[in-house]
């Protein structure tokens, strides 16, 4: 490994955090993984404990170093990739959490969207400055709720899991995020790439207790000295789909970039203007390097991906695990005219319906766990189906070529389903964990391991390309899909 350089790129996602370091040839030289705990409640309440996070990433950081038998001296730079929209209240004194962290998928603010959305004026000035819609999903509501609730003295601060670890990494030296977090806030103007004044007020937020927007690429700052026993700097942010978008290097026009996880997101980057998109489509940041002008990309959205695995297997005792559940849904061909619409914190794209809930409909006596499987997978292919329908219709041109990621994307019968409900030809990853190769990325090249995007993108090979082979099959399943959406929206009152 000699005249190697190394990236350590810190990942924390929902129900995991994970550290894993990155040799300048992108090969995994360490890694190391912990679970999340998640509290959710039937009333829509998603809560982490925000010290849980740092504590578990600090010990997944030291162990993927021991894994790699390397001293932090050596690391040329950490990158960070985290779940977005989750949004902590901490004290800056004390440096402890004042609340739980309300989760992305927390519904708590649903009724608070609602009253938003129809100041018809309002919802048209957040939109065009936010490239976002009003859902319950994004910060600023969940931000306003805290500090409506949470009793709080003069020194509180308010950030995304990005800002509590950057905070907390250089011993409270730095508060401060990027852009591609906090374009996910509604707080901030895209176009301008700052706080937005009007959108502050409404929220009843002020701008000092929010952390400053930083370039994406460069230096953040360095480590407290005592964390790791040497200064390691700081040089890369990404907000977790972001990264994923960046792990790919540039694409093609025809080319999706889809990950598979707790949620299911797809991207695609426009350039460097920020386009408005129609509905069900999200304008949002992708990134902003050094000296360079903000990048940006649409994106489309289904809430409930990975998390309805996790259901399944943890409330209903329905598989032990995922390997299970994939054996089963291989064992028919069919779901035995079961469907089922995942709709566990509403539906996002293209409908943003909050008030919509889950349904497994078509139940019969011959039906068994291996059709519910099955028809689990498939709820996970339509429903991304019609995320990259609307980009495509948005962009105005077929796209026909997918590379996928994330953790639910090494099922093979998820990715042949995907294949034939959607008729592209799709290319696994190499790096399956693209959110922490992009995060790697883009911290090496504020970190000087690499000169350009571009060079990088040799990194960027496929494991596995999937092809349809039941196309006709997987037309007919996604209009039985749609029908049962209709039936599972406007649940709620």
């Amino acid at each position: 490994m000699a005249g190697m350089k190394h990236i350590l790129s810190l990942d924390i996602g929902t129900t995991s955090t994970r550290a894993v370091i990155f040799d300048s040839e992108m090969k995994v030289r360490g890694f190391a993984q912990l679970p999340l705990k998640v509290s959710a409640t039937e009333e829509g309440l998603v809560e982490q404990d925000a010290m849980e996070i740092w504590d578990k990433t600090m010990e997944c950081s030291r162990k993927a170093l021991k894994a790699a038998r390397l001293r932090a001296g050596v690391i040329a730079g950490i990158g960070i990739t985290n779940q977005r929209e989750t949004s902590i209240m901490w004290n800056m004194s004390t440096g402890k959490p004042m609340a739980p962290a309300i989760v992305w998928q927390d519904r708590r603010t649903a009724g608070r969207c609602k009253e938003i959305d129809s100041d018809r004026d309002l919802a048209r000035r957040i939109r065009t400055k936010t490239g976002l819609v009003i859902d319950p999903s994004f910060s600023a509501t969940k931000m306003e709720w805290l500090k409506k609730n949470v009793r709080n003295g003069k020194s509180h601060a308010f950030g995304t899991v990005d800002s509590w670890l950057l905070w907390k990494l250089t011993g409270g030296k730095v508060f401060a995020t990027e852009p591609s977090n906090a374009s996910r806030t509604m707080l901030m103007d895209i176009k301008r790439g700052t706080w937005d004044g009007e959108l502050l007020k409404t929220f009843g937020l002020e701008e000092g207790e929010l952390p400053r927007i930083l370039d994406s690429e460069g230096q953040f700052g360095v480590t407290d000295k005592k964390l790791f026993g040497a200064e390691i700097p700081i040089t890369g942010i990404l907000g977790d789909q972001q990264a994923a978008l960046f792990s790919h290097g540039p694409m093609k026009d025809d080319a999706l970039a889809v990950t598979y996880g707790t949620g299911i997101f797809a991207m695609k980057h426009i350039g460097t203007v920020a386009r408005p998109a129609g509905s069900g489509i999200l304008t949002t940041v992708a990134w902003r390097r050094n000296n360079r002008p903000t990048d940006y990309a649409y994106e489309t959205s289904a809430l409930t991906g990975g998390a309805m695995l996790e259901w399944f297997k943890n409330e209903l005792g329905l598989v032990k695990d995922v390997k299970e559940f994939d054996q089963l849904a291989l064992s028919v061909l069919t779901t035995g005219g079961v469907t089922i619409v995942p709709a566990f914190a509403g539906l996002a794209a293209p409908y943003w319906d909050p008030t919509a809930r889950s349904i497994i409909i078509g139940l019969n006596r011959g039906t068994h766990r291996s059709h519910i499987c099955r028809a689990a997978v498939e709820a996970l292919a339509c429903q991304t189906e019609l995320m990259a329908r609307i980009l495509g219709e948005q962009l105005g041109k077929k796209i026909s070529y997918w590379r996928v990621n994330g953790g639910l994307a090494r099922s093979n019968v998820l990715m042949q389903s995907q294949a034939d409900i959607s008729r592209v030809k799709i290319c696994r990853s190499l790096q399956i964990e693209a959110t922490a190769a992009g995060a790697a990325m883009i911290a090496g090249l504020g970190a000087g391991v690499w000169k350009t995007w571009r060079e990088l993108s040799k990194f960027a090979a496929c494991s596995k390309v999937f092809t349809p082979k039941r196309a006709e099959r997987g037309q007919a399943y996604m209009k039985q899909y749609e029908r049962a959406v209709e039936r599972a929206r406007g649940w709620v009152v």
